[in-house]
């Protein structure tokens, strides 16, 4: 199990989709700084995937994003959860 935290916009990179190639079903993915905008409900990925979607709350807030843009399967954290994600997980992978 790994927590994959993706930073960049998928308006800009290919950081997400790169990182969806990877992840694996029981893998969790987390959206922060930029990544952000890959939390939003206008930037959905092609196809299903079978991860657990997070994305940090205070990086939401420093862009304007109001939780409710963001998908429904993306529960939103903040950095208690981030801490709590890195516990969880075995390992994280930074995609940049």
């Amino acid at each position: 199990m790994i927590l994959h935290t993706v930073n960049k916009s998928v308006f800009s990179s290919q950081a997400l989709h790169e990182c969806l190639l990877a992840a694996a079903r029981n893998d969790a993915v987390l959206l922060l700084e930029d990544g952000v905008y890959g939390s939003l409900k206008t930037a959905h990925p092609a196809e299903p995937h079978e991860v657990s979607w997070f994305v940090l709350k205070e990086d939401l807030q420093a862009r304007g994003i109001d939780e409710s843009q963001c998908r429904d399967e993306v529960t939103v954290i903040d950095y208690a959860g981030f801490v709590e994600l890195t516990e969880q997980y075995l390992s994280v992978c930074s995609w940049f």
